[in-house]
């Protein structure tokens, strides 16, 4: 009766191991499948804000800037990631904006999603810069619908949004320049040089002015425009560029 209780009891054993074995294997996740996670939990509850792939484009950004002179941060920024490096952003996600220096309107999603929801997403946003997604078909959509810009709305839009940083006369020489040269080796771009405006289209300026330098591997201390200007305005910019480089139009 001992060696058949012995017996079982050691049988009984073993399958609780086994079983707790192929459990964990089982439940064990592939990187692919955090990925995936990351990028559900992030359109669920970032986008909004973010944009889907990051660049700070949501559909409430707008209403942010407009309301709150909140600009939303564009997540695909390697440079902001490396200054705050994984555990930074996750702080941020668990904190909230207002416990890490940042805009009170970024919620603290600490006490409302799990750890490992936390650690999907903070996965998620640390690989956006090198997803380096192609221009948005809805960008592009913008650009086709929009009617051609016209040099002299251009000028004012260029005067009021841009020559603090490209200068009164587009010759990357503003206010600004100076102090992004020397803090972040930046020269905002010289936009009368025929030689270099003349090798981009139209679409290539107007994808470069709408998403931000980030974007098209320029600097992303370029703004993404497409948060505060319609395509109009933005095409409007594109044909004073062109009037300013004395460079024909490319549609």
């Amino acid at each position: 009766m001992r060696t058949v209780r012995r017996f079982g009891t050691a049988a009984l054993a073993a399958g609780v191991f086994a079983g707790l074995l192929a459990g964990g294997i089982a439940g064990a996740r592939t990187a692919a499948e955090r990925m995936q996670s990351g990028a559900r939990g992030f359109e669920e509850y970032c986008a909004m804000c973010h944009g889907t792939e990051g660049y700070g484009n949501g559909d409430v950004a707008g209403q942010l800037q407009k309301d709150a002179s909140v600009t939303v941060a564009r997540l695909n920024d390697a440079g902001r990631l490396k200054t705050l490096g994984r555990s930074g952003v996750r702080k941020v996600i668990v904190q909230g904006g207002a416990h890490t220096g940042r805009s009170n309107l970024m919620p603290a999603w600490g006490d409302k999603l799990s750890s490992t929801q936390i650690d999907d997403i903070t996965d998620y946003v640390m690989s956006l810069p090198s997803q380096k997604p192609g221009v948005p078909s809805a960008t592009l959509q913008k650009y086709l619908e929009a009617p051609p810009g016209t040099p002299a709305q251009g000028r004012t839009l260029y005067v009021h949004n841009c020559s603090a940083c490209h200068g009164p006369y587009g010759k990357g020489d503003g206010s600004f320049a100076e102090v992004l040269r020397q803090k972040h080796k930046v020269r905002p771009r010289n936009l009368t040089d025929s030689t270099y405006i003349a090798s981009r289209t139209d679409k290539d300026l107007f994808v470069t002015i709408s998403l931000g330098g980030g974007h098209v591997g320029k600097s992303p201390y370029m703004p993404a425009w497409a948060v505060y200007l319609t395509p109009e305005q933005i095409k409007d910019i594109v044909s004073y560029i062109r009037a300013i480089s004395h460079t024909a139009a490319r549609p």
